[in-house]
């Protein structure tokens, strides 16, 4: 069973398979009784399998999907779909099998409806199922014509006529209102009063609703019965084909559904492949700091972001940002901020000086203003730069908040902000400030990923929580601070997913 079931739906297993390659995937490839039955790349089979899901078939074969090259539970859950979309496929050929070969001889309509089936599963969209049900139930019924619609409740009509422009499509949308608003079958013949006002050409038709999730949604017409009136039998069988098609369409809906979403997740995952590469790949080293930059993302991408630049002779420049909101929408607006930030970073004029903090965001407010406000979002930003040679760290603050201080020896405390966030007025606001850094001296500027996290109760972490756990962290390495933030977080929000973005820089003094 599953071996003709590769072999009849191979063109749509190798549409699988190309987008498992698409995604990073080695290999992908079905499998029965230890052997493969079909491999793409093919015949390429490559290293034993990451990720493997079971295919189940109602008698005979059963067998497995395998992929090479890829892990994780996303890609997992995505295997196990695609298994039980196969393992549907092969419940509807056993179903189809099983009552062919039980009523074939008493019942000619099972054998129409086989050949129906047989010449319709080949197509994965909705305009093509729709022309392959008119032409097929033309040619079964025995008309002249046919056509099939679908009109989704908000959405725009699809009409197939075969053969095509048979009649008018308006006017077939109109018959079809009728129809759904009696919620059965429509029978209209040029002799009859209801006929009357039949289209030039079209003398009797047959108009039977198609429900699909339980609502009539489409419809099949069959037009012009050459031999006479449409009959009993003739009706049965339109009605039993256009009660096959509401299941074939359904399936196509559900394969149209899942190719959207895999390719949403494709589209996702190489954005977050690309934000992530947009941040410093390699932390600079610089005497007489230790220094440490991660970001977490809530979601596949966010508004998040860090920059660390040093430049010899000058000071290092860092920064984090917080974008309003999350998702593409804020990592669009982050890319952006990122690339302002960088620009007004450089030295200008004939001698070059290096912008301070407050300089550096007053020509970002200048660039960024007008088009935060088009879309109504801002940014809140830390920008600091460390002076190795003075051991002075100098900053704005643009609505920013948490960021902690511990000089050697404590107290610790918050750094407030002093200027609205980026984008909310169209003057930057915010002043340099400066503070001594040496040895033991410690800066962690953080998002409010952390100190909003919130645990199963819908407590929040806090700033407290914050301000202690950097008391008791304060005489480690910067990296090792850092993964007591993530990991305190973590554990004080088991039990609840990450609401935010959660984003790391830290410096900390160590002697020359």
């Amino acid at each position: 069973m599953l071996a003709q079931l590769i072999s009849a739906h191979r063109s749509q297993i190798a549409t699988l398979a190309d987008a498992w390659l698409r995604a990073g995937a080695q290999s992908f490839s079905a499998w029965a009784d230890g052997k493969p039955l079909a491999v793409w790349p093919a015949g390429t089979l490559i290293g034993e399998p990451d990720l493997r899901a079971a295919v189940q078939a109602p008698v005979g074969q059963s067998g497995e999907l395998l992929v090479t090259g890829l892990a994780g539970p996303k890609a997992q859950a995505r295997l196990i779909a695609d298994a039980a979309l196969l393992s549907h496929w092969s419940q509807l050929e056993a179903e189809m099998d099983s009552i062919t070969n039980e009523l074939i001889e008493a019942q000619d309509q099972i054998l129409a409806l086989y050949d129906l089936a047989r010449s319709m599963r080949s197509h994965l969209s909705i305009p093509e199922t729709l022309s392959a049900l008119a032409r097929e139930a033309a040619r079964l019924v025995k008309t002249e014509a046919a056509a099939a619609l679908m009109w989704p409740d908000g959405e725009s009509p699809i009409v197939v006529q075969h053969p095509p422009n048979q009649t008018d499509a308006a006017w077939l949308l109109r018959v079809f209102t009728q129809m759904r608003a009696r919620g059965r079958g429509l029978l209209l013949a040029r002799e009859d009063a209801g006929g009357a006002d039949l289209p030039a050409g079209i003398y009797n038709l047959f108009m039977a609703p198609i429900q699909i999730q339980s609502r009539i949604t489409a419809a099949l017409v069959v037009l012009n019965k050459p031999d006479g009136p449409f009959g009993s039998p003739d009706m049965k069988l339109t009605r039993a084909i256009a009660e096959q098609a509401g299941a074939q369409i359904e399936n196509v809906q559900l394969y149209q559904e899942k190719l959207a979403q895999t390719r949403l997740e494709t589209e996702m995952a190489l954005a977050r492949r690309v934000q992530m590469h947009l941040l410093p790949q390699q932390l600079p080293t610089l005497s007489g700091v230790d220094i440490f930059a991660r970001t977490q993302p809530a979601l596949e991408v966010g508004g998040d972001f860090y920059d660390l630049g040093h430049t010899p002779g000058g000071p290092l420049t860092f920064a984090v940002g917080d974008v309003s909101g999350k998702g593409i929408s804020a990592a669009l607006i982050m890319a952006m901020t990122r690339t302002v930030l960088r620009s007004a970073g450089r030295p200008v004029g004939a001698r070059p000086a290096w912008p301070t903090p407050a300089e550096i965001m007053s020509r970002a407010t200048e660039e960024l203003y007008d088009d935060l406000t088009e879309v109504g979002m801002f940014v809140t930003v830390f920008l600091g730069q460390y002076d190795p040679q003075q051991r002075q760290l100098c900053y704005a603050n643009l609505g920013h908040s948490p960021v902690i201080y511990r000089p050697a020896g404590g107290p610790t405390r918050l750094l407030e902000a002093d200027g609205p966030a980026l984008g909310m007025l169209p003057l930057n606001l915010s002043e340099n400030q400066t503070t001594p850094f040496g040895p033991d001296d410690l800066l962690i500027v953080a998002t409010d990923g952390f100190n909003e996290a919130r645990n199963a109760a819908g407590d929040l972490f806090g700033y407290e929580r914050l301000l202690a756990l950097t008391e008791q962290t304060a005489a480690r390495r910067a990296d090792e601070i850092a993964g007591q933030f993530y990991a305190a977080v973590a554990e004080f929000s088991a039990g609840h997913s990450q609401d935010d973005d959660q984003t790391l820089i830290i410096l900390k003094g160590m002697p020359t």
